[in-house]
C-alpha cells in the first residue's frame, strides 16, 4: 500500500510550523523528510513523522534547546525523556526567578523616576541619625575627573554577580565648597542593594560614618548649587562641617545636565 506523502508546504499548513523552520530542521538533521525526489529536490514527509514533529513543537513551546530536543527524539524510553525535561525544568525555575527580579527592578526604576520628578529643594534643614554604611568609592585624585571610570571598574564584579541593578549614588564633597556654592567633589561612591559587597579591592571600599546629620534637598546644575540654606543653619548652630555627602535622589541612567537633578545634602554634626 502506498503511504501518503506530504510536501513541506502541506506539513507547514497542517502544523503551523513555518516552511523555513522545517527546512532548517532538515539542514541540522533534527527532522528530515522521509523521501527526497533526487530530480526535483522536493521533500516529502509521511504520516508517522507528524508524531516526531509534534514532540519538537511541544518542546519548543517549553523553550527547550534544540540539542536537548535531539536527545529526547533519540531516547527510546520515557525515563530518559523525564531526565531531560527535569534538567530543563531547573533552568526554567532559575530563569523565572531572574525575570521576576527584572520585572521588580523595572517597577523600582519607575519609582526612582517619580522620586526625582517630585523632589523639590527644601525650605528648612532637618537632623536625622544615619547608620554607617560601606560603599564602593573612587577618589577624585588631583582634580582629575576620572573617578566615575574608576568606580565602574571597581563595581564590575558586583554587576556580574547580582541579578539586580538597583543602586544609589553619591559624592563626598569638600566642605569649602559649601560657602562658595560650588559642588567641589572629592570622590564618588555607589551603594548596591545587595546583602554584601562582592570581591571588591579594599582600596575601593569606604565606610561612611554613622551619626547625626543635618540634611536638606538641593538642586544640582553642573557644579552650581545653592547651599545658602545649609550654610545659614550651620552658622546659626555653630557647626564647622567636616563630612559632607551629596546623594542623588532616585537612581536614573541619564543625568539631567540641562535642568539639573535633586540631591540630598548631608552634613555630619
Amino acid at each position: 500500500m502506498n503511504e501518503t506523502k506530504y510536501t513541506v508546504g502541506e506539513v507547514s499548513r497542517i502544523t503551523g510550523v513555518p516552511k523555513d523552520t522545517l527546512l532548517y530542521y532538515d539542514k541540522i538533521d533534527l527532522f528530515k523528510p522521509k523521501y527526497v525526489n533526487l530530480e526535483t529536490k522536493y521533500r516529502y514527509y509521511t504520516y508517522e513523522q507528524f508524531w516526531h514533529l509534534d514532540i519538537i513543537v511541544c518542546c519548543r513551546n517549553l523553550n527547550i534547546p534544540l540539542a536537548t530536543i535531539r536527545e529526547i527524539l533519540n531516547a527510546d524510553y520515557n525515563s530518559k525523556i523525564i531526565e531531560s525535561l527535569k534538567s530543563h525544568q531547573k533552568y526554567a525555575w532559575e530563569m523565572s526567578k531572574y525575570y521576576t527580579q527584572v520585572a521588580k527592578d523595572i517597577d523600582w526604576y519607575s519609582e526612582q523616576y517619580d522620586l526625582v520628578m517630585n523632589a523639590n529643594p527644601s525650605d528648612s534643614v532637618s537632623v536625622k541619625y544615619f547608620p554607617q554604611k560601606e560603599v564602593i568609592y573612587a577618589e577624585n585624585d588631583k582634580n582629575i575627573r576620572e573617578y566615575h571610570v574608576k568606580l565602574m571598574e571597581a563595581s564590575r564584579n558586583v554587576l556580574k554577580k547580582t541579578d539586580s541593578f538597583r543602586r544609589y549614588s553619591g559624592f563626598t564633597m569638600n566642605p569649602e565648597g559649601l560657602e562658595k556654592n560650588n559642588f567641589m567633589k572629592i570622590g564618588e561612591y555607589v551603594e548596591f542593594q545587595t546583602e554584601e559587597i562582592i570581591e571588591i579591592e579594599k582600596e575601593y571600599l569606604r565606610v561612611l560614618p554613622e551619626g547625626n546629620y543635618a540634611f536638606s534637598i538641593v538642586h544640582v546644575v553642573g557644579r552650581n548649587v545653592d547651599f545658602s540654606l545649609m550654610n545659614n543653619w550651620l552658622k546659626e548652630h555653630g557647626v564647622k562641617p567636616e563630612v559632607v555627602l551629596v546623594e542623588e535622589i532616585g537612581f536614573q541612567m541619564f543625568e539631567y545636565f540641562g535642568q539639573g537633578y535633586p540631591c540630598l545634602l548631608k552634613v555630619k554634626i
